[in-house]
Parts: structure tokens; C-alpha cells; sequence
């Protein structure tokens, strides 16, 4: 892929067209290492609950999961740039480059759990709790917007983590308000879809009580469980394929 200096004005909706093309035509590679890497280690975890080894399953799955997004990155790249490739040499491929680019995954991984950490921690704050938990959501959503393009610059570009973050951060400047109506467009999609399947599953307005129940009671046969892990693939799916559109959107002449 040719590496302008300089980026270009985003078609958003040329995006929104990519994605969907792209998960379409590399469905079979996507949610087959999808499967594996997210599907499987999620629902493992969600059986473990709070035994003894869940932390380090959960710990285990968030990796997989970095280089889940780092593999797909890889094959959306290079099927935009004219090199479509089938799913063996997809896989392949991406985890041959993977090495390029999982550590500035891995940095993005743990400022993500960081501002998970916070919102779990900001429930204790009392009558403040909403104020608080917005304001880290919105910075979570401004930091997305910078650095969404920071694995694909790392894989393309070959650069350090840091500096693919800084090249990331420059790239959208311009282009921020269209890369956040991206990303919006995906979160008012998942999300929103997410909370109905949860209401589904656990019932409309149920405590967190009764949703850890629920989860403690469930089984490798619960429906729910295997509903919950196949939309959180589809999700996952969809959403490893925005950064790679949106740095070729970024970057194209």
C-alpha cells in the first residue's frame, strides 16, 4: 500500500461500504478465527465465573482477542489495497505480520482496561457515579476516534508503538469528526442491539443480582450463553474490520 504524508479527506460513506464488503467477502476467515479467538476463550470464561483461573482465562482471551483485531487488520488491508486473499493465507498471513503491530495492540488493550477499571470503580462514588462514568465514556470515545488507525499504521508503516500513535493521532486530524460518525455508526448499531439481547437473556431491568445468577446457573448448553457469544463474535467481527477502511481511507491518493 502506497504511504502518503498526508490524509486524505475520509468518504465516510465509502466506509460504511467497505466494512460491509470486506466482512463479507473474508466472512469465512473472520469469524472462524473469530470463533477461536473470541468466541471459545468468552464462553470458557463465563463458565470459570469467579473460580480459581478465570483471571488468568480472562487474561488469556484479552490477548487472543489483540491479536484477533491485529490478524483481521492485516487481511482487510489487503484486500482494500488490490490483494484479496483466502482464508488459509488470511490466517497466515496476518499472523506472520502480527509481530509488527501487537505491541501497539497490546498498548491500546491495556489503556482500554484502564478505562474499564475506572467505570467498574466509579459505581462507588455515589450521586457523582453517572457524571463520572459519561465523562470517562466520552474520553474512551475521543481516544478511539485519535488512535484507531495506530495497528494499521504499525503493520503498513512499520513503526514503534508510540510513534504509531502519534501517526495515527495525525492522520485523522482533519478527519475527526468523520472518523468518530464511523465509529458512532458501529457502537449505535452494536450497542443498542446488545442491551436487547441482554433484557433476552436476563429479563428487562434485571439486577445485577439476578444477572450473576443467571450466569452462575448457566451451562455449555444455555442458549443464552452461546446467543451472548455469537452476537459478541459478530461484534467483534465487524469491528476489526474498521481500522484497516478507515486507515485506507485515511491514506488512499
Amino acid at each position: 500500500m502506497t504511504l502518503p504524508a498526508e490524509a486524505t479527506r475520509l468518504d465516510v460513506a465509502l466506509a460504511f461500504q467497505r466494512i460491509g464488503t470486506v466482512f463479507w467477502h473474508d466472512f469465512a476467515a473472520i469469524i472462524v478465527l473469530g470463533f477461536v479467538m473470541v468466541t471459545l476463550p468468552g464462553v470458557v470464561l463465563a463458565l470459570a465465573g469467579t473460580h480459581a483461573g478465570s483471571t488468568i482465562v480472562a487474561t488469556f482471551g484479552g490477548m487472543l482477542r489483540v491479536l484477533y483485531v491485529v490478524i483481521v487488520t492485516h487481511g482487510v488491508l489487503a484486500r482494500v489495497d488490490g490483494r484479496p486473499q483466502g482464508p488459509r493465507a488470511f490466517v497466515r498471513a496476518g499472523i506472520a505480520a502480527s509481530p509488527r503491530a501487537l505491541n501497539v495492540a497490546l498498548l491500546i488493550g491495556v489503556m482500554t482496561v484502564l478505562a474499564m477499571v475506572g467505570l467498574l470503580l466509579s459505581g462507588l462514588a455515589g450521586p457523582s457515579t453517572l457524571a463520572i462514568r459519561a465523562t470517562i465514556v466520552a474520553a474512551g470515545f475521543a481516544g478511539a476516534v485519535l488512535l484507531v488507525a495506530a495497528v494499521p499504521v504499525a503493520l503498513v508503516e512499520r513503526r514503534a508503538p508510540f510513534g504509531a500513535l502519534g501517526r495515527a493521532s495525525a492522520l485523522t486530524r482533519g478527519n475527526r469528526g468523520r472518523v468518530a460518525v464511523v465509529l458512532a455508526g458501529f457502537a449505535l448499531t452494536v450497542v443498542p442491539a446488545r442491551l436487547v439481547l441482554a433484557a433476552t437473556v436476563y429479563g428487562t431491568g434485571a439486577s445485577a443480582q439476578h444477572v450473576a445468577a443467571v450466569d452462575a446457573a448457566m451451562t455449555v448448553l444455555s442458549p443464552g450463553l452461546w446467543l451472548i457469544a455469537l452476537f459478541d463474535l459478530l461484534a467483534w467481527g465487524v469491528g476489526a474490520v474498521i481500522p484497516g477502511v478507515i486507515y485506507a481511507g485515511l491514506t488512499r491518493d
